[in-house]
């Protein structure tokens, strides 16, 4: 018989870990630990009020997903810096790997309670459009699109799921800085990246895979030479 405390105790650190990434992950795109910001443990444990060992965990985690790499002669870690550059390599990729998706997807079938779901997250992520919480947003993106990158069923596609989440959610900065500054033209970019989605989402429902795949191309085509990369 398995001791029941040897089973809980893994799932209670799993989730304190979650946690822990979920919220260093929210300072990071908030802008509280900005690009550049060596993360300390002494600081971070007191802060977060978590010990250092699911605090080296979640470290372990940010560096992986992307929003933390080795600093000081890999001696600490800090908040990833990315230029308008940086940004824009990635989404030549992605260009490729969510048009990709799309197509695959819509080739494949996908059952109505899968189309259900990403309605849904477009819907939800309107309620974060006022601004009052842009990181809550870029994760409900990141999981839009890699949902779709799941749902193609091609194992090199789900592959790049990790830097589909990760430049997603970058954009979170921007929009903090455009919606700032601007409310109107983040509005816009917004509304239009809604349109975006629910052509992707039709297309995909109807099993049009090049209606699709150029609908998701386009998008991020739209993202590349918009304000949220920036020049």
């Amino acid at each position: 018989m398995v001791d029941s405390k040897t089973t809980i105790k893994p799932v209670q650190r799993s989730r304190l870990v979650d946690e822990v990434v979920e919220r260093l992950r929210t300072l990071i795109l908030s802008g509280e630990l900005p690009p550049g910001h060596t993360l300390l443990q002494i600081e971070l444990c007191e802060r977060l009020g978590v010990s250092r060992t699911p605090l080296r965990e979640a470290f372990r985690r940010l560096e992986r997903e992307g929003f933390a790499r080795p600093s000081n002669g890999n001696n600490t870690l800090e908040v990833v810096s990315l230029t308008p550059d940086d940004l824009r390599n990635h989404y030549q990729v992605r260009e490729v790997v969510d048009g990709l998706a799309a197509r695959l997807a819509a080739k494949r079938g996908v059952e109505a309670e899968h189309l259900d779901r990403l309605r849904g997250l477009v819907d939800h992520m309107r309620t974060f459009d006022s601004g009052k919480n842009w990181p809550r947003r870029a994760a409900l993106h990141a999981d839009l699109h890699a949902n779709i990158a799941e749902l193609s069923g091609n194992r090199q596609v789900v592959a790049q799921i990790p830097m589909i989440r990760f430049t997603a959610q970058m954009l979170s900065l921007n929009l903090n800085t455009i919606g700032t500054e601007s409310p109107e033209t983040i509005a816009a970019l917004l509304g239009e990246g809604e349109n975006d989605h629910r052509e992707i989402l039709d297309a995909i429902e109807a099993g049009q895979g090049q209606r699709a795949e150029r609908a998701a191309r386009r998008h991020i085509r739209k993202t590349m030479s918009s304000l949220l990369i920036g020049s």
